[in-house]
């Protein structure tokens, strides 16, 4: 991964680095696609059509866990008059695989000039400026034109800021500008390390707020965000010890304007590096490392002198002495919620194609409508790592079923992405008007403060607050803030039960927060609420974990998001 310093954030782009060793692929059974072999690594793409390939992976795929888009492009449907924007490094607009998807419009952004910063490209700059270029791949790498793969949405158009690129001197009004433009989507491979925790930018939530109001005629922007790699993490303040990091950790994830995509990988089940939390809106495929089960085919620096395929790799597709790619102008071994992310980006696309009328929020809804909720076993999961926890703790939940019957795992949000079938309700949805009904947000409008509620030590009962919240709304986030001094808030566990009885961990006890004492005004998100009524009794309960330390509850509030019919 790599980490970008910034005074008020450290960033991380969140690609896992992978080593591919072994070859083979299974020759295809059906040919699904029209002129499947005019791109001739798509073959290697199981993420498109998965027949248990192995992509030069020891272990292959398991056989039909890919995005289900054949109905979808069998109908032309590819993405075409969509802009994308990769918020990234740079990107090789002059890639053979991605330059016909490139407009040239004064629209890209490139940090290395002066405000207002646009300009028609922002191609990578420094040696290691090579991860956008393999997101913009995963979501647009151009069909059947007989060179490289394929992106999810091979007709739509790509611009770039880049953002992250280590030319740029970074800063918070960079920070803030990257999140505004011309342009329907915005991918965001990328996010803050989740063994710390910070409170929400009121600047930053301010430009997507204003982005999703205001562009593509009122219908707002997209924003697509990787949630993150920190299944474990290094423990705060340890360069050895590992910890279960969380999505809520990273202040991006908790907006609700954006959507935190979690990883899968090419056996069906969650990517071993991927964020889970409540904050998780949807799952994507990133793969897994290469030299265990397959990483992602996509695009890369061309040339054997840089970008993650180069001379120096061991492997031969990876360095260039495999004929498929002997430029060096691809690479099998891009994963983690980088690649889940884009994947995401290109699945919008072609909704927006399919229904150009359809909201952001509709957008959401019909991701979350139409998701797959693979190996759906409720119940409880414990500790990965082996803490030790009070009797009766239940560290995090399997799959559960809200009261509005959407089924939601903070692995996985609402599920795997289903193209088809998301296509299929995007023709038919009605916009005009919403049936979300108006959106609106409680604004924090409910608080408990001056409160000294005692946390019982090493205990799974816990301490709780409830607020009634009176606003007649459909939920679609939820929001809360919590004030608790306490010495050590890695061993605290957040749970908030809805008014219809469901229950969503925000944060799960023994987490990467290690020695960070007290939480002050952070905020967390659920998204498990999703179509619940607001509207009654919300309880939030507060969890100790471990004993030795003790702490106290002094304020809990609570905003929610949603529509008002």
């Amino acid at each position: 991964m790599k980490k970008i310093n910034l005074r008020f954030k450290s960033f991380i782009i969140f690609t896992v680095c992978a080593l591919v060793v072994g070859c083979g692929f299974k020759k295809f059974e059906a040919d699904l696609f029209s002129q499947t072999n005019a791109d001739p690594l798509f073959k290697y793409a199981w993420h498109l059509l998965n027949v248990g390939q192995a992509v030069f992976s020891p272990a292959p795929a398991v056989a039909g866990y890919d995005l289900n888009l054949s109905a979808t492009w069998n109908q032309q449907i590819y993405g075409r008059g969509v802009v994308v924007q990769v918020s990234d490094d740079g990107l090789e607009d002059t890639h053979e695989d991605l330059n016909a998807n490139f407009p040239y419009l004064n629209i890209s952004k490139n940090y290395t000039l002066s405000s207002p910063f646009t300009a028609t490209s922002a191609a990578p700059i420094a040696s290691d400026d090579n991860h956008g270029t393999s997101v913009a791949g995963l979501i647009a790498a151009v069909g059947w034109n007989k060179v490289g793969t394929r992106g999810v949405a091979p007709q739509s158009q790509l611009t770039v800021a880049n953002f992250l690129s280590g030319a740029v001197s970074q800063s918070l009004a960079k920070y803030v500008d990257q999140a505004g433009g011309s342009f329907d989507i915005s991918n965001m491979s990328w996010g803050g390390t989740q063994n710390t925790i910070d409170i929400v930018n009121t600047t930053y939530n301010a430009q997507l707020k204003s982005m999703i109001t205001t562009k593509r005629g009122g219908k707002g922007a997209i924003f697509v965000k990787a949630a993150g790699n920190d299944f474990t993490v290094l423990c705060n303040g340890s360069t050895t010890t590992y910890c279960v990091g969380n999505s809520n950790f990273d202040s991006d994830n908790v907006i609700p304007y954006m959507i935190p995509v979690a990883a899968m990988n090419a056996l069906g089940i969650s990517s071993s590096y991927s964020s889970t939390g409540s904050s998780v809106w949807i799952t994507a495929f990133g793969g897994e490392f290469g030299s265990d089960s397959p990483a992602m085919i996509t695009t890369d620096r061309m040339g054997c002198t840089n970008g993650f395929s180069n001379s120096n790799r061991t492997t031969a597709f990876e360095n260039g002495t495999n004929p498929e790619n002997s430029g060096c102008n691809y690479t099998s071994t891009f994963n983690g919620t980088s690649a889940a992310a884009p994947v995401i980006s290109g699945v919008v696309a072609l909704l927006l194609q399919t229904n150009p009328n359809l909201s952001w929020r509709e957008v959401k809804y019909i991701l979350a409508k139409t998701a797959t909720a693979d190996h759906f076993v409720s119940g409880s999961i414990a500790h990965p790592l082996g803490s030790v926890l009070p009797s009766g703790y239940v560290w995090e939940q399997k799959w559960i079923t809200n009261a509005a019957s959407f089924k939601f795992h903070n692995w996985y949000g609402f599920g795997r992405v289903n193209v088809d079938a998301a296509v299929a309700m995007a023709k038919n949805f009605i916009t005009t008007p919403s049936n979300l009904g108006t959106f609106t947000e409680t604004n924090w409008a409910q608080t408990n403060s001056g409160l000294a509620l005692a946390i019982s030590d090493n205990n799974a009962t816990g301490v709780t607050n409830s607020i009634v919240v009176p606003a007649v709304l459909t939920v679609e986030a939820v929001q809360i803030k919590v004030n608790i001094t306490h010495a050590d808030i890695s061993e605290l566990a957040l749970e908030l039960t809805s008014p219809s009885g469901t229950k969503s961990i925000l944060m799960n006890a023994r987490n990467s927060l290690t020695g960070i004492a007290n939480l002050v005004g952070e905020t967390f998100l659920s998204n498990a609420f999703y179509q619940e009524p607001a509207a009654g009794t919300w309880t939030l309960r507060v969890i100790d974990a471990k004993s030795g330390i003790t702490g106290t509850l002094t304020s809990f509030s609570i905003n929610i998001f949603g529509g008002a019919h």
